[in-house]
């Protein structure tokens, strides 16, 4: 309960004692006052009537003594009138059965007022001739009483309703400062840290908004200065403090994760991008110049090859930038080429010197089995082949083929019929959940189509389906599939869906997803959404809107890849993630990496603070798996924990 329903209340409890004990007193007072009017009124009536009755009984004249009472009796309040001779003969007597019209029985039984008896002789000088005894009718005074108390009690509900007006009018403005403090208490638990700008002008209220305050800025400078340090260190250790592109560490650390995984590449191309004489370009120019240059061939890169999925640029070394862009074939791969050097003839133009060629490009495609040294050195024989055919000029050296001999109608064709007849196979990889949800399964969907007698995994097909404008309808199905088991599990488990980011932006999409979230009710708690975190940081706004609908509902959010991209840890506030999965290329190795060890340890810290979970993707090794518990990740996933595999109902 509130505080203001409790002070409220409060307030209600006390006028209501008031009210009772002011009703009591003035009852027992109206009591007493009734007792005395009664007694007096039954004793004026007997004297009068002893006086009237004289000559009636003097004279034995019974009728005119019942005239007199009988006149008396009915014009006024009275239960008995009885009038009796000296020797106790009653002479005339009349009695009248109390009835109290409009009181309850309840009240009169709980007041009894004392009726008493008054009795008057009936003389005429010296000589008695009878008495008269009176007694009064209570039952105009019980109606005067009950009276009272109902109008005081009109008047006390609408006193209370005027006070429960007023008071919630007075209390709100009295309040409202606790009701700002809440929320920034709120808002410091999720790592917001707001300050309450208008004071109370109550004092002890004001004192807590200052301590609030002052709190909330001093927790906002540690936390900017931890998650500085973090970023800060991230940079150092993983990026070029020239280009800011990731250096040959973090290059060749995504690199080996996409070669060993399967499902986040199962095609792709690499490209070796080396600028022309720089050395001599340094020597002429200086090295200010040159290091204008590279930062200018990073942003042409950056722009032509940062939105594709799972891309990974870096500065390699000296005057060498490699690029990988998985999951795209050569032709592809062909096509982003062509821009980078029509990117550089035009550069060229505007910034160098006409005989200054700006650089080659040397490319080879590549499959999860290949080993990366030997790809580096077809590459680079067709980069030094680009470099003999002239300025600007890029070569690709064909590779063994094994890509899918489908093509683009083919798969046109592959896609429609699974999407018309549900044709989605769906394998599962249990999450190894430490802390939060450790009584509880938590499984990854993976996608496969049967072609051809084959399960094809998503890195093949959904560089087609891109191409071919059918994710969102891919999206879909899986969706469907996905809530279909959860309806229909009555195990307790938590279903993770990735989804392209592709889909979200499709607004048809994301409020079809809203409304099926909805109609799981109680159980949306068993969906994660997941985003990879390239597509999170491209469309922040987007994300963060279906996000906290998604939340709203039940449902749990998920960033895939996290740490991939040089990002800012600002972006996760107002988020409400729940999970963060570290890239795998942290993990690879992860036992003999201390750098990646202490950025992990990092980031778990920033997280934690955050109330969101980190969870470690590509476990391979007991080695690695034992590293990240002393790291204290929240949970792990990858071949070590479980290998994908299909999940019975």
């Amino acid at each position: 309960m509130t505080l203001s329903k409790q002070l409220m209340l409060l307030g209600l409890g006390l006028l209501l004692c008031l009210f009772l004990g002011l009703n009591i007193f003035i009852i027992r007072n109206t009591q007493d006052f009734m007792d005395k009017q009664l007694a007096s009124h039954s004793q004026d009536a007997a004297t009068g009537l002893g006086l009237s009755l004289t000559s009636a009984l003097r004279d034995n004249d019974t009728i005119s003594a019942e005239r007199i009472v009988a006149a008396v009796f009915d014009g006024g309040y009275y239960s008995s009138i009885v009038v009796s001779d000296l020797d106790g003969n009653v002479k005339v007597s009349k009695e009248y059965n109390v009835k109290v019209h409009d009181v309850p029985d309840w009240f009169i039984n709980q007041l009894s007022l004392k009726v008493v008896e008054e009795q008057a002789e009936i003389q005429s000088g010296w000589d008695k001739w009878g008495i008269v005894s009176v007694k009064s009718n209570p039952g105009y005074a019980y109606q005067q009483i009950w009276r009272t108390l109902t109008d005081s009690l009109q008047f006390f509900v609408l006193v209370a309703l005027a006070a429960i007006v007023f008071g919630g009018f007075v209390l709100y403005f009295i309040l409202k400062p606790l009701h700002a403090i809440t929320r920034q208490a709120y808002e410091i638990c999720n790592q917001q840290f707001s300050i309450v700008k208008t004071l109370p002008w109550t004092l002890d209220l004001r004192q807590v908004v200052e301590a609030m305050n002052n709190m909330s800025m001093r927790l906002k400078k540690m936390f900017e200065e931890q998650a500085k340090s973090a970023e800060r260190y991230r940079e150092q250790a993983y990026k070029d403090p020239v280009t800011k592109l990731g250096n040959r560490r973090y290059f060749d650390m995504q690199f080996d994760y996409l070669l060993k995984s399967p499902e986040k590449a199962s095609i792709g191309v690499l490209m070796l991008i080396e600028i022309r004489n720089f050395k001599d370009y340094n020597d002429k120019h200086g090295y200010e110049a040159g290091d204008s240059l590279l930062v200018n061939v990073a942003k042409v890169l950056t722009d032509i090859c940062g939105h594709y999925e799972n891309s990974v640029i870096g500065h390699i070394g000296g005057a060498s930038f490699g690029v990988v862009l998985a999951n795209k074939t050569k032709e592809t791969g062909s096509e982003v080429a062509e821009k980078i050097v029509s990117a550089f003839t035009e550069f060229k133009s505007k910034t160098l010197s006409n005989e200054f060629d700006v650089g080659h490009i040397g490319m080879v495609p590549f499959h999860p089995e290949d080993a990366k040294k030997d790809l580096f050195s077809q590459a680079d024989m067709a980069l030094r082949h680009a470099q003999s055919e002239g300025p600007n000029r890029l070569h690709f050296i064909e590779a063994k083929e094994r890509e899918q001999t489908h093509g683009a109608r083919e798969w046109s064709q592959i896609l429609q019929n699974v999407m018309a007849n549900n044709l989605v196979v769906l394998h599962f990889q249990e999450t190894l959940l430490f802390s939060a949800f450790q009584n509880i399964k938590c499984y990854e969907s993976l996608m496969r189509l049967n072609v051809d007698d084959k399960l094809v995994t998503a890195g093949i097909f959904m560089p087609m389906a891109e191409r071919l404008n059918m994710v969102v309808e891919l999206d879909r199905l899986v969706v469907e599939n996905i809530m279909n088991k959860i309806i229909h599990t009555t195990a307790n488990h938590l279903f993770t869906i990735n989804l392209s980011p592709s889909s979200i932006d499709d607004q048809h999409f994301t409020h079809w997803l809203i409304e099926k979230i909805k109609s799981l009710g109680k159980k949306a708690n068993q969906l994660v959404i997941e985003l990879p975190e390239y597509g999170v940081i491209n469309r922040i706004n987007e994300v963060r809107k279906l996000y906290l609908e998604a939340a709203k509902h039940g449902a749990f959010t998920s960033i895939d890849h996290y740490g991939k991209n040089f990002s800012s840890f600002a972006y996760l506030h107002n988020l409400k993630v729940r999970f963060l999965k570290l890239d795998g290329g942290f993990i690879t190795n992860l036992d003999e990496n201390e750098e990646n060890q202490f950025f992990i340890r990092s980031l778990i810290d920033i997280a934690h603070s955050l109330d969101i979970l980190v969870i470690a993707e590509a476990v391979e090794t007991q080695k690695e798996f034992d590293t990240l518990k002393q790291l204290k990740v929240d949970g792990a996933q990858g071949y070590f924990i479980a290998k994908p595999k299909e999940l019975s109902d």
